[in-house]
């Protein structure tokens, strides 16, 4: 898996949105990701707290990348989240993942996002749907 994890962290880390808002791949396993989300002034909102659509991106994120291990290319076709405290200025943010479903067609995954003193900021749910394409290092 680690060659797994490998490709993973390249293909979320270079290029595009991810790149631009520095979010890394900690850890990746079958039906499981983590994703880190650092600190920056770059991610609050006005009140200088953490923005909710870089949390929203982030569990995103850790979503498609937990559909991704299990060797398919997932996309998200719904979510809910809950905002349950804001992230603060200064510390990085967290997504967990815990797969609930994994089908044919579809997976859903649980996302919690934690920041680095621990606090649960958010509780996410996330429909990935299977479009077809495999990941082919994983297969």
């Amino acid at each position: 898996m680690a060659d797994a994890l490998a490709y993973l962290r390249q293909k979320q880390e270079n290029g595009g949105f991810n790149e631009l808002v520095n979010m890394h791949v900690r850890a990746v396993r079958e039906g499981y990701a983590e994703i880190e989300l650092p600190a920056s002034p770059n991610n609050l909102n006005g009140l200088g707290n953490a923005h909710g659509g870089a949390i929203y991106s982030l569990c995103d994120v850790a979503a498609g990348t937990a559909a991704a291990s299990r060797g398919r290319v997932g996309v998200t076709l719904g979510a809910s989240i809950q905002y349950l405290r804001p992230g603060k200025e200064g510390l990085a943010l967290f997504a967990k993942t815990r797969e609930i479903k994994h089908g044919r067609s579809t997976a859903i995954y649980n996302v919690i996002v934690t920041d680095e003193e621990g606090t649960e900021i958010a509780d996410a749910t996330f429909t990935m749907f299977y479009i077809g394409d495999c990941v082919e290092l994983l297969r």
